[in-house]
């Protein structure tokens, strides 16, 4: 039984390394590389609607179909509460605004906090299929509403 293990034991080893692939490439991020986020995030809060507008830049709209506004109540933005929501935006000009209602993220009791912002374009052409490109630069808004 000894001999057995001793002369298949480099056999197995030999067929495991030729049955391994070597016409793969490993795997990259290049493809992902040249995608562009937008620039220029600016959350502003309205108390006279209860929203925060969201303005933001994107110089580049080549095969960008929507872009998605991901809201948080935690600094660090992925461990709060996050949720997202596509614009909608179907027109391509440099400069965009969304109105974000501060009621369907936050109870009618809640009087102050801040939320977090960003943005993601999404993409569709022949390389990506709706998919969500890198995410714009976080930024805030004090959102304080005023007791009626």
């Amino acid at each position: 039984m000894k001999k057995i293990v001793i002369f298949l034991t480099p056999i197995v080893i030999l067929a495991t390394a030729y049955g391994c692939s070597k016409d793969h490439s490993a795997p990259t991020y290049s493809l992902y590389s040249k995608l562009k986020s937008p620039t220029d995030v600016v959350a502003t809060y309205n108390s006279a609607k209860d929203v925060v507008n969201v303005t933001w830049t994107m110089a580049d709209t080549s095969g960008v179909a929507d872009f998605v506004l991901t809201v948080s109540d935690s600094s660090r933005f992925d461990l709060g509460n996050v949720r997202m929501f596509s614009t909608n935006i179907a027109k391509h000009v440099p400069t965009y605004t969304a109105d974000y209602s501060t009621a369907t993220y936050l109870s009618a009791k809640i009087d102050s906090t801040v939320l977090y912002f960003t943005v993601s374009a999404v993409y569709k052409n022949a390389t990506y299929n709706y998919f969500a490109g890198p995410r714009a630069v976080i930024d805030s808004a004090l959102v304080k509403r005023t007791k009626k």
